[in-house]
């Protein structure tokens, strides 16, 4: 919470001055972008307080500092200055590549019996403040399980009002194993020595952020992959049918209003996503149907360091006939029902809800001496979560897999309990103990991370 001092017997001051301090790389211009007051404004006491705690957590919600304070400061009675101090992050990453190839620790750990056979490794380089104006630079060299070379660049702001942005992004991968079908609700994976699958992705994005809370975005992308004869004998439906090349132009559209306190780990406030993909709209695409997403997410603090939190969403692909590679449904990234975490679905729309209701154990920093001697690393966040949650799911499937049918066309239900360890750079870790509607129980490990 930011260190506010207000002591004025009138009921409104002006805000005569703003100081910036601790932004050595950050130009000034990134921070006040993020704040709806500014230098000649008057500022009613009474809402004071809320006022400035809005524009801390903005600020912190760029993701470029550690620390954000802001303090007013007692010029006279009827004129004030604003003191905002920062700690700026480390922002420049050549971090060693050691991770999952898989969709999940669990997947690994569990249906993958964790072999280390399934790691990636390689070297992923990023500076997220670029120059000092929240640019990145991405690029990541992999080898391993699935071998990769990707780059990016993000600009956030092309315009003098700081409204428009582009990012530009270029990946490469290849794999000598990978997912050909779906048995059990469980992928199904194909190793040889020769090479399954390689695909190459060409995109360019358009963002617009008017205000603080809203950002539309524009998207155009170019996809090519190439799988082995062997796999179109193995699943027809792998691509359309039974072809081993698909080629296609892409163009989404996503809206984002973002109004949570705090992005890596939100205790108040809301988030709503809405997103349409038209994948193949030439006469020589491969490919052609619709994605549309839309999710909205809500917050509320209860009082005693109690917190609840809901999720609800929805997913579908246009029309019903998709082939096995573009349908990425229920079991990817975080579109599941706790308890269900080994299983996937692939589903032509899904329906998710999830209610989580957390109690804040306790929450603290740890004062250390970096190995490198760096203000950035001095201090270690640590704060810890236990967690009540309670989800249901339905996935709708006219087109059902082979394999497939096991938890197509049902409700899903699963709960638990749970601790959440949330700590350095925006990074979570969750420990679970979930149960789902066919009563299996087990422990669930999740990571995730800003860097």
């Amino acid at each position: 919470m930011p260190n506010l001092s207000v002591a004025q017997k009138a009921d409104f001051v002006v805000l005569r001055k703003i100081y910036l301090y601790g932004n050595h790389h950050t130009k000034d211009r990134i921070v006040l972008r993020e704040m709806d007051v500014k230098e000649g404004d008057t500022l009613l006491l009474a809402k004071l307080d809320t006022l400035l705690n809005n524009n801390r957590n903005r600020i912190f919600n760029t993701r470029l500092f550690n620390e954000v304070k802001l303090t007013l400061l007692p010029d006279s009675a009827e004129y004030k200055s604003l003191l905002v101090e920062l700690t700026e992050r480390w922002y420049i990453f050549p971090i060693p590549v050691f991770e999952l190839a898989d969709r999940s620790f669990n997947e690994w750990w569990y249906n993958q019996s964790h072999k280390l056979n399934r790691l990636n490794f390689g070297v992923r380089f990023s500076n997220k403040n670029f120059r000092g104006r929240k640019e990145e630079l991405r690029l990541i060299v992999q080898s391993g399980f699935t071998k990769k070379l990707g780059l990016g660049y993000t600009v956030p702001y092309l315009n003098k009002k700081q409204t428009l942005g582009l990012d530009l992004d270029f990946m490469y991968d290849q794999n000598k194993q990978i997912s050909f079908k779906t048995k059990d609700n469980k992928q199904q994976f194909l190793k040889t020595n020769d090479l399954l699958r390689e695909r190459l992705r060409l995109g360019v994005n358009f963002f617009y952020r008017r205000s603080f809370f809203a950002t539309h975005t524009f998207g155009f992308r170019y996809n090519r992959a190439r799988v082995a004869d062997t796999i179109g004998r193995l699943n027809a439906d792998y691509f359309r049918f039974g072809e081993n090349t698909q080629n296609f132009f892409q163009f989404g559209y996503e809206f984002t209003f973002d109004k949570r306190d705090v992005r890596a780990y939100a205790h108040k406030g809301y988030f709503v996503n809405f997103v349409y993909e038209q994948r193949g709209f030439t006469p020589w695409d491969d490919v052609k149907m619709a994605v549309v997403e839309a999710s909205f997410s809500k917050y509320l603090p209860l009082g005693h360091h109690f917190y609840f939190a809901s999720l609800s969403k929805g997913k579908a692909f246009i029309p019903n006939k998709i082939p096995y590679f573009n349908i990425r449904a229920m079991g990817y990234d975080q579109d599941y029902v706790r308890g269900y975490d080994l299983y996937v679905i692939d589903a032509q729309m899904f329906a998710l809800q999830r209610l989580t209701f957390r109690k804040k154990l306790f929450e603290m920093e740890f004062m250390v001496r970096s190995f490198l001697s760096m203000r950035q690393f001095n201090k270690v966040p640590f704060a810890a979560y236990l967690n009540a949650y309670y989800d249901i799911g339905y996935g709708y499937t006219p087109q059902v897999f082979s394999g497939n049918q096991y938890l197509s066309n049902e409700w899903l239900r699963g709960g638990g309990l749970g601790i959440d360890v949330v700590t350095y750079y925006d990074s979570v870790i969750r420990l679970e103990y979930s149960i789902n509607k066919m009563l299996e129980r087990r422990i669930y490990l999740a990571f995730t991370t800003d860097i």
